[in-house]
């Protein structure tokens, strides 16, 4: 059994990902079973990867910075615990990595599912939900810039001295907040071609504590609105906000299937890569 309450080297073996030998990964945990089943069964945290896991904070971020704190390494994974990070992610963030030291070494977070900044916005990534029951994007060569990104999985790079804001309330939309505390100085956002699955059960509506994140951001960014992420947009007006509670009364009406967590994660996914040889290959800079 692993000593969740302390931060962990995990053993070391010879890097072979370009771009990538030595890691911190980071998660705040509530759940053992679903942690040990999903996230520290990943085999690509066998890869120098120094573990720090994070209890009974009142908020993301500040588990978050109480990790980023402990971090060792440059490069700090924030993951769900209920994240399976296979070889092939490792090699992917890696392929970012090396990408990135040439055209923007001063980069400032990437993530495995998020917004483009291009005109019109496109969600882009590529994982499995297992709340959603299918797959999400597609492999692409180089990564995207980013204006928000989804928080099941974020990395940081611990040099560009961003810190997650610790009086944005609860687990909600901090993914998109440090992408605006990026933006604010200048610092790139991008959403990385590496597949992951994300291993949560389904949801019929967001909860409450989400409106409450929701209305702090639209607070403290009011002067940079619209900002839409991958639940919602944050604007001034509350339209989004109407428009996304009269749907869920609607679903509430007539209930829709909803996806659950798998007790058998790595079997799914060798299921999915049998269907999809791309989730092996990390893909390569045209």
């Amino acid at each position: 059994m692993i000593d969740m309450d302390s931060s962990l080297q995990m053993p070391l073996r010879p890097a072979c990902h370009a771009g990538l030998r030595e890691w911190s990964l980071v998660a705040a945990v509530n759940d053992d079973h679903v942690l040990e089943s999903t996230l520290l069964a990943s085999p690509a945290i066998a890869h120098g990867c120094q573990w720090i896991a994070k209890r009974g904070f009142a908020s993301a971020g500040q588990a978050y910075n109480a990790g980023l704190d402990e971090a060792r390494s440059d490069i700090v994974v924030f993951a769900h615990q209920d994240v399976f990070l296979p070889e092939a992610w490792l090699a992917g963030l890696g392929n970012a990595l090396q990408q990135l030291a040439l055209t923007d070494p001063q980069w400032a977070v990437l993530g495995s599912f998020g917004v483009t900044r291009s005109h019109p916005a496109e969600m882009r990534g590529y994982c499995y939900s297992t709340g959603l029951r299918r797959t999400l994007g597609a492999p692409f060569a180089s990564p995207l810039p980013a204006r928000t990104l989804d928080e099941f999985v974020l990395v940081v790079r611990k040099s560009s001295g961003l810190r997650f804001d610790e009086q944005l309330p609860g687990f909600h939309l901090y993914g998109a907040d440090i992408c605006l505390q990026a933006e604010a100085r200048h610092l790139g956002s991008y959403i990385l071609s590496a597949f992951c699955i994300h291993n949560a059960n389904g949801i019929d509506r967001l909860p409450y504590a989400f409106w409450q994140s929701y209305l702090y951001l639209r607070r403290k960014w009011w002067h940079r609105l619209p900002v839409t992420t991958c639940c919602t947009t944050l604007t001034k007006g509350c339209l989004p906000i109407v428009r996304r509670l009269a749907g869920e009364m609607r679903n509430s009406l007539r209930p829709r299937a909803t996806g659950h967590r798998s007790d058998h994660v790595a079997a799914l996914y060798d299921q999915l890569s049998q269907s999809d040889p791309q989730i092996f290959v990390a893909p390569i800079a045209l």
